[in-house]
């Protein structure tokens, strides 16, 4: 009984150590746009937007800039770096309000997803309000498409976004 138990644990620790010495995160690098057919939870003037995600990638962090064109305008956009470590960054922003943020990613191996997430708190309306993002990305369609849910929560309430991205060639 002892030496099965001796084998379990043994085992038990190989599945350990090899969870901990986990495999990357696939690349996601590319430029994204946005397929509104497949995507929902988008309204006002994002609804009608065209949204272009350009993701560069290396073995230490990875970089998100989402374009948005309106009527023809592109807005104003920003890069953001997070590292794949899951050590924080910052990042200092006007939208969604100004302030720091804070941004972290997390790989999230056995649903093979990554996870960034922002949270800036900051001062709106005389009210110290926080606002934090989660985005769950995951490569579908042999890496031609890339699927992100979106939560973001606000004093507002949470508002859940599915994106749906083809690989622009």
């Amino acid at each position: 009984m002892k030496r099965v138990s001796a084998i379990c644990v043994v085992t038990l620790m190989a599945l350990i150590a090899a969870r901990a010495v986990s495999a990357p995160p696939p690349k996601f690098a590319g430029v994204w746009v946005l397929n509104r057919s497949k995507s929902a939870g988008l309204t006002g003037a994002l609804a009608n937007a065209e949204i272009r995600l350009i993701v560069t990638q290396d073995d230490k962090q990875i970089t998100a800039e989402q374009k948005v064109i309106i009527k023809g305008r592109e807005q104003p956009s920003q890069e953001f770096f997070y590292k794949l470590d899951g050590s924080e960054t910052t990042a200092e922003v006007v939208r969604p309000m100004a302030g720091t943020m804070k941004l972290k990613a997390k790989w999230i191996e056995y649903s093979q997803t990554l996870e960034l997430t922002s949270i800036i708190t900051g001062d709106n309306e005389g009210k110290e309000t926080t606002i934090t993002t989660r985005e769950q990305w995951q490569l579908r369609e042999n890496g031609k498409a890339l699927q992100i849910v979106r939560t973001r929560e606000t004093p507002q309430g949470r508002k859940l976004f599915g994106l749906h991205f083809d690989r622009q060639e």
